[in-house]
């Protein structure tokens, strides 16, 4: 599948730069595939004062990420204890797997199957208070939409605007902070002013998952997600109360990063916004969209993923090990480099390249779906993956019927941020509402919209 650079039909072409992205020494670092090649299957890196050690071998990357019993995940880590307390990220083992399969009912496919519309209507909410007059920080926006839709149609309650806001401007500051308290340690020294902000931002949370329990509306057969959560702990609301915080932080962070990342890449390429919009409207009931009847919007996500996802996962050695024919000690920090698989040029074509058209049905070559890894693996794997996938492609699709976004200032340079999940710093864009359009005037039924969105992309890479 080798990428056209010259333009979508109809669209002239782009000038390569504009909107090209600022990353951090560390991050050029895990996102350079030439790493896998050159430095063996594991290398010993620098972390913040830390040593660290990155495998660079896939085979055994997930032989690493999911072998529970040699590495630990971070939640435990002494750092972080303010962040995790005992709640469900908190957990090692058995008890972890046990908490998460408290949650697995809410996971259900039966029960996914709704979700589609009612992230649609939610979404259609939120969006309506956009302002159009001003340029929107899209990073603070999409926190405030991921917030607002993981709280209506997850948690099955709901938070006031002013309290959906203040979620979203403090998402950064406790991302940021979680990162850089575990980058650094075993030293745990972090600017006094950071752990001021990170306490200030955690209060706010606190206050927002109690009012997310008092206002929950729990589901007649008990399975919705925090009626779980509490029937598991009867008389301990202080667990469920830390639970409903860590899916509030890690449900937001990744479908915030997500979000912005497709407002970069909607920006960079306005052609898909029309085909995005074409392709809802080809669906046999636009008020009612569902995931499998949106391929490019599903396509787009992956290709965001696989471009702007979660760029490295940690683990930490419970005891010496020897890994790669490396000998790594007992609590070393162990980075695996999913940004630089997701850049391997043998396992992509033309990886620096934005496509979406490499994960539509028949792409030809097959994309590399081993490589993607947007949910983790092993033991912490995402559990709700799958609502992920149910939720990201309609509020992909709604937003673009629902907005025309453009860079305020286009040509900017983007900075990333490092955090849980990096997001684009800098990213202002107007937001206009989308003209009404006329009955008769959608696309034809049984168009193919995602042939039409284009070949491909219309600038060159920016990795």
């Amino acid at each position: 599948m080798n990428v056209n650079r010259t333009a979508c039909p109809g669209q002239p072409p782009a000038p390569p730069g504009p909107g090209m992205l600022a990353h951090s020494r560390a991050l050029r670092f895990w996102l350079d595939p030439a790493n896998l090649d050159q430095a063996g299957p594991v290398v010993r890196t620098r972390t913040g004062p830390a040593i660290a050690y990155q495998v660079n071998d896939l085979a055994l990357l997930r032989k690493v990420g999911s072998d529970e019993d040699t590495f630990r995940f971070w939640g435990p880590d002494t750092s972080l204890r303010d962040f995790t307390e005992d709640g469900v990220v908190g957990l090692e083992g058995a008890a972890h797997r046990e908490r998460r399969a408290v949650m697995r009912p809410a996971f259900a496919a039966s029960r996914l199957t709704s979700l589609g519309p009612s992230v649609q209507a939610r979404t259609r909410q939120l969006l309506a208070d956009l302002p159009a007059d001003r340029p929107l920080d899209m990073r603070v926006e999409m926190s405030r939409l991921a917030c607002g839709l993981l709280v209506s149609c997850v948690l099955n309650s709901e938070l006031p605007p002013d309290t959906l806001s203040r979620i979203a401007a403090a998402r950064s500051t406790l991302s940021g902070g979680i990162f850089w308290r575990y980058a650094l340690a075993p030293w745990p020294w972090v600017p006094v002013p950071r752990r001021r902000a990170c306490r200030r931002a955690l209060a706010e949370l606190d206050k927002a998952v109690r009012q997310v329990r008092t206002h929950h509306r729990p589901d007649p057969d008990g399975h919705d997600l925090v009626s779980l959560l509490e029937a598991a702990a009867p008389g301990d609301p202080h667990v469920v109360q830390r639970d409903i915080r860590a899916l509030l932080i890690a449900g937001m962070e990744t479908s915030a990063s997500t979000l912005a990342w497709a407002c970069y890449e909607l920006g960079r390429h306005p052609h898909y916004q029309q085909a995005l919009q074409d392709e809802a409207d080809a669906a046999p009931d636009t008020s009612r969209l569902q995931a499998h009847q949106l391929p490019l919007a599903t396509a787009f996500v992956q290709e965001v993923t696989r471009l702007h996802g979660i760029p490295f996962l940690v683990r930490r050695a419970r005891h010496q090990t020897c890994q790669g024919n490396v000998r790594i000690p007992a609590g070393a920090v162990v980075t695996l480099p999913l940004g630089a698989l997701r850049r391997d040029r043998s396992r992509y074509t033309d990886p620096d390249v934005f496509d979406p058209r490499r994960w539509l049905p028949g792409a030809e070559p097959p994309p590399a779906h081993a490589a993607l890894l947007a949910y983790g693996l092993g033991p912490r794997y995402c559990p709700a993956a799958a609502a992920a996938d149910a939720m990201l492609p309609v509020v992909l699709a709604t937003l673009a019927g629902s907005r025309t976004l453009r860079p305020a200032r286009p040509g900017r340079k983007i900075g990333v941020s490092l955090e849980l999940t990096p997001t684009p710093k800098g990213l202002t864009m107007y937001a206009t509402p989308c003209e009404p359009r006329l009955a008769g005037t959608g696309p034809a039924h049984g168009t193919d919209t995602a042939s039409r969105s284009g070949a491909a992309s219309t600038e060159n890479g920016h990795a």
